[in-house]
């Protein structure tokens, strides 16, 4: 759904940024789909379509970090081996804990 997305911008931008616009989007639209105002099924096909071609939308992102320098990224190696540890780490430990709460319900 469009409309979740564009009230993603409305809210990020209200975030003053801090919340990516695509993010804030999905916030919503899990939202829309938690108090059933939107229905599964008028999404279902579509997302499904998205998500057959997802190797897809990664080959862009891929191409353009391939092409960074490593003479550019001296200076902050450090720092960007510290956030990849840590998002890494906070990724983990969403994902743990959301499988346990399915797990509980099941």
């Amino acid at each position: 759904m469009a409309i979740s997305y564009y009230l993603g911008v409305v809210l990020s931008k209200l975030a003053l940024g801090y919340l990516s616009p695509p993010v804030a989007g999905m916030i919503i639209l899990f939202a829309l789909l938690r108090l059933k105002i939107v229905k599964e099924e008028w999404i279902k096909e579509p997302a499904t379509l998205f998500l057959d071609n997802l190797m897809l939308f990664f080959i862009p992102v891929t191409a353009g970090v391939a092409l960074i320098p490593f003479s550019n990224l001296g200076g902050d190696l450090f720092s960007i081996i510290f956030a990849a540890t840590i998002s890494t780490w906070i990724v983990l430990w969403v994902a743990g804990r959301v499988a346990q709460k399915i797990d509980r319900r099941v």
